[in-house]
C-alpha cells in the first residue's frame, strides 16, 4: 500500500457540516465546484446546493481541502493537504485553459461554452502532483492540487 504522506488530514463529512468544515480549514480561497447542476469556479463562500455536490475544491497557493462523494447517493469524504516547500516530492505543472476570447473573468471555450473564473486576463492554471512510493520503491503520481491561476503576460 503506498502512503500518502502528503495528506495533513482527511475523513468523512456529513452533508450539514460541510460549509463549517470549509470555514475551519481553509481562509480567502478559491472554490472550484462540481455538480450534478453546474461547475463553478468562485471565490470561496458558503455552498448553496449541497444536495447536488459531488465535489468541491477549496485551494490556496499554500493548501487545498478537496470534499469529494463519487455519486449523489454516497457520502463525503474529505481530504486537506497543507504543503510545505520540500517537504514532500512533488512535480509542477502549468496547463493552459481552454479560452477562445475573454471579457473581464468570463471565458468562451473554444467549443463555445461559457465559464466564470475569480481573476481577469487568466491563462493558466498550475497544478501540483503529489509522487508517492510503493513498498519497492516505484514512484507514481497518487494525487494532485490546484495551485493557483496565472494571468497572461
Amino acid at each position: 500500500m503506498i502512503q500518502k504522506e502528503y495528506i495533513k488530514e482527511s475523513g468523512t463529512v456529513t452533508a450539514e457540516n460541510i460549509n463549517a468544515l470549509i470555514s475551519e480549514r481553509m481562509q480567502g480561497g478559491t472554490m472550484l465546484i462540481m455538480s450534478t447542476e453546474e461547475f463553478s469556479c468562485t471565490v470561496q463562500q458558503e455552498i448553496q446546493d449541497i444536495a447536488h455536490l459531488l465535489e468541491v475544491r477549496v485551494f490556496t497557493e499554500q493548501a487545498e481541502l478537496k470534499i469529494m462523494r463519487p455519486s449523489i447517493e454516497d457520502d463525503f469524504s474529505y481530504r486537506l493537504i497543507v504543503d510545505t516547500p520540500g517537504e514532500f516530492e512533488s512535480v509542477e505543472e502549468s496547463q493552459y485553459l481552454d479560452i477562445a476570447e475573454s471579457h473581464g473573468n468570463v471565458y468562451t471555450a473554444t467549443g463555445g461554452g461559457v465559464y466564470t473564473l475569480p481573476v481577469e486576463n487568466a491563462e493558466k492554471i498550475i497544478i501540483r502532483n503529489y509522487i508517492s512510493y510503493d513498498e519497492q520503491g516505484i514512484g507514481q503520481i497518487t494525487d494532485f492540487r490546484i495551485v493557483k491561476f496565472l494571468e497572461r503576460s
